[in-house]
């Protein structure tokens, strides 16, 4: 299970680099690199939730995307980038379920304005 985890996890991170092309500036799940860079949206994703359906089913899991923008000192301008990358995601066919806005810490730097983005199930071939 934990190599499906990791392939549907690097896929995911795929789809979205792919997606927000030169807005995005890191794709990671490592949150100490998840940083933005001015006028760019970071993204951190997040461990899964996962879920069994039914008792010897695959398991289906619930992916958490964090999009960050700005620094602790131009929250007032983050706003802007993160919208713009809600948009390219929904266009680009990620199956949002919501986007919901949260507060997320920077180690040592403070805390950013952020959208948390949850996914419905990623419908990824498995070969």
């Amino acid at each position: 299970m934990s190599d499906r985890i990791a392939t549907e996890r690097q896929e995911l991170a795929g789809m979205v680099e792919a997606a927000l092309g030169e807005l995005g500036s890191f794709v990671t799940g490592d949150v100490a690199k998840a940083r933005p860079l001015p006028g760019m949206v970071a993204v951190f994703i997040e461990p899964p939730d996962i879920d069994y359906p039914m008792w010897g089913d695959k398991p289906e899991c619930t992916w958490r995307l964090d999009l960050l923008a700005g620094t602790p000192a131009t929250q007032a301008g983050a706003f802007d980038p993160i919208t713009k990358a809600i948009g390219l995601l929904a266009e680009a066919g990620l199956n949002i379920a919501t986007a919901r806005p949260v507060t997320f810490s920077l180690a040592g730097a403070g805390t950013l304005a952020s959208y948390q983005i949850t996914l419905n199930p990623l419908d990824i071939q498995e070969e």
